[in-house]
């Protein structure tokens, strides 16, 4: 009886604990299903969708860019490639099949299926070759039903229609890199582009655009069975320049094979109306994929044709920088108007000698004929008087260092002071170095659009003109202020320099004589610059200072001319630079008067008198 109990206990327990073990194991799958179905049902539905269904991208046209008169700069144009769905399990037979219709480059091919297992693969698609001829595309369609896997993708991609002349300014695109873009796309093909330099790059977020989405429902073989939802892309807006297209073929005709920088300004109100860098080169290259090689061979080109010159080029203003030092004596009162300096030719700090560009000298002169006649010894005097803490600041009223807009960019040009060599070379500051800026030597360096500006600035009875190169969005004027009024100058002193500046053409001993016209309603007026690349040594000048053209290339002077016209109601001013050319009033000056003499010709209609007596 007794062993009867105990086992019937023992079932009773080991009844209790299966029991227990079935109800945990189901109240696991309980809970399991409760999670999977309740708990995680929206993760799970999603899941789901995204085998179901697939997004689809459409990229936006991108907006034009067309210059002041509407002509189109830079376009957008339709490109095809051969796609083939690797999911697919005749990849190999496909392959050969195309080869035997079209031309197929089998190292880019395996390139492509190279990439199959790869993270930037995010569909089953891969390109086998882009860019496809019309006769291709015609081909390939034609056999399509013979081709199981094939697609042609259609995408654009960016055409310049100006080619160089325009490199610089419009500058050029690529595609949006995958990993940082909220855009989910396979980067195999052109999608959506995205500006990297120029105008192309600042007004990016005009002309991109707005890309567009359509879901569309999928089997589970990938097949298309119908479209859930549509959402339209959005085009660019339309960018227009104002840069004249008659004038910017002008100017790079005129530049030729010389190296070096040409502006012209609006002087009422800073439009840029040309701006030609040359070296250039064609930002159609761009608009395909570069590899490196070609990149670096672009990059590694001699004299460097990818520096926006106009805009990024540093140069040693020469003598352009003298009008500067002449404002800044007048406004802190260290020379009057009729006070004159003597020139011999040397003019002594110490122990040693700086010399004039005149052998022999220049004689008295007062501040107007010191400009127009480019004396150095008058200007040594000057910068001595002033010191290079005031020179710097009138340099930086003018424009010189400014920072007007991202297409501009931070300057990279070098108005010295004290401070500033403290802090470069920490060193103090010798008055040999404020001579040499007192001629646009030195440590100073500017561009060649801070001179316009400065030229700007001086003629403009005390208006800061702020440069502008845009001139509407998608028909819209930009309204953004040009011009500021400025109270740091006497307009007396502005005056007088733009006298001396008139001078420099328009007289017998002005440096740019050679380069008048005469056309009274036409008069140009400017400052010739030369500026050294090299020491000449005490021992040249004594034997004789070797001429440009018998010196190396890299060792020529700069010619450098700022100018505008006409003098009494100034309506363009213009900049010219030419790397090694030579002489400022030989090289540099005849250029400049036929840019501004083209300008009125082709911006008013009116023809000009050059002829002299």
């Amino acid at each position: 009886m007794l062993n009867d109990k105990r086992i019937k206990n023992k079932v009773v327990r080991r009844v209790l604990l299966i029991g227990s073990f079935k109800l945990l194991v189901f109240s696991a799958i309980i809970g399991r299903l409760y999670k999977l179905q309740v708990i995680d049902r929206e993760k799970y539905k999603t899941l789901s969708d995204s085998n179901r269904i697939s997004l689809v991208y459409h990229a936006p046209s991108r907006g034009k860019i067309i210059d002041s008169l509407g002509d189109t700069i830079a376009n957008n144009r339709k490109v095809y490639a051969l796609a083939y769905d690797f999911s697919k399990l005749d990849l190999i037979n496909t392959i050969d099949k195309i080869k035997n219709l079209i031309n197929l480059n089998d190292e880019d091919v395996n390139l492509s299926l190279n990439k199959i297992n790869s993270a930037e693969i995010i569909d089953n698609t891969v390109i086998l070759k882009e860019y496809l001829s019309w006769k291709e595309l015609s081909i390939i369609y034609v056999n399509l039903p013979e081709l199981p896997g094939v697609t042609i993708k259609t995408s654009s991609i960016r055409e310049y229609t100006k080619g160089s002349f325009y490199a610089h300014i419009v500058g050029y695109t690529s595609y949006f890199n995958n990993k940082n873009s909220e855009i989910n796309f396979t980067k195999n093909i052109p999608f959506f582009l995205k500006g990297k330099n120029g105008i192309e790059k600042v007004y990016d977020s005009y002309l991109r655009g707005v890309p567009g989405r359509e879901e569309v429902e999928v089997n589970a073989s990938g097949k298309f069975i119908r479209r859930l939802s549509l959402i339209k892309s959005i085009p660019g807006k339309d960018v227009q320049l104002t840069i004249n297209s008659d004038l910017q073929d002008f100017a790079h005709g005129a530049i030729g094979s010389n190296i070096g920088a040409v502006l012209v300004l609006d002087a009422k109100n800073g439009d840029i109306l040309c701006s030609a860098s040359s070296p250039s080169f064609d930002p159609n290259i761009f608009s395909k994929k570069l590899d490196y090689k070609s990149w670096n061979k672009i990059i590694n080109t001699m004299n460097a044709p990818l520096i926006n010159r106009p805009i990024n080029g540093l140069y040693p203003p020469g003598s352009t920088f003298k009008p500067v030092v002449a404002l800044a004596a007048l406004k802190f009162g260290v020379i009057n108007k009729d006070e004159k300096i003597f020139c011999n030719g040397t003019y002594t700090l110490g122990n040693r000698n700086f010399h004039c560009w005149k052998e022999g000298g220049h004689g008295n002169l007062n501040i107007e004929d010191a400009i127009a006649q480019s004396c150095d010894v008058y200007f040594y005097e000057l910068a001595l008087r002033l010191g290079i803490d005031r020179i710097a600041e009138t340099a930086r009223q003018l424009g010189f260092g400014e920072f007007y807009n991202d297409y501009y960019g931070t300057p990279k040009s070098i108005i010295p002071d004290k401070q500033w060599k403290r802090k470069n070379f920490n060193e103090k500051w010798q008055k040999g170095e404020t001579l040499n800026v007192g001629i646009g030597q030195g440590f100073l360096l500017t561009t060649p659009l801070e001179l316009a500006i400065m030229t700007a600035n001086i003629i403009n009875k005390g208006n800061i003109i702020k440069p502008n190169i845009v001139k509407s969005i998608s028909g819209e004027k930009i309204t953004e202020a040009k011009i500021r009024k400025a109270s740091n100058f006497k307009q007396e002193h502005l005056n007088i320099v733009k006298r001396a500046m008139y001078k420099v053409l328009n007289t017998p001993k002005g440096t740019a004589w050679k380069s008048r016209v005469n056309d009274e309603s036409f008069y140009i007026s400017g400052k010739t610059g030369t500026s050294q690349v090299r020491i000449i040594s005490q021992e040249e000048r004594e034997s004789g200072i070797i001429k440009n053209k018998d010196l190396p290339f890299e060792k020529r002077d700069h010619a450098l001319f700022i100018g505008f016209a006409p003098f009494n109601n100034p309506k363009y001013i213009t900049t010219v630079i030419l790397e090694h050319a030579g002489g400022g009033a030989s090289k540099a000056a005849p250029l400049a008067r036929d840019l501004l003499i083209k300008s009125r010709e082709i911006i008013e209609g009116i023809d000009t008198d050059i002829s002299v007596s």
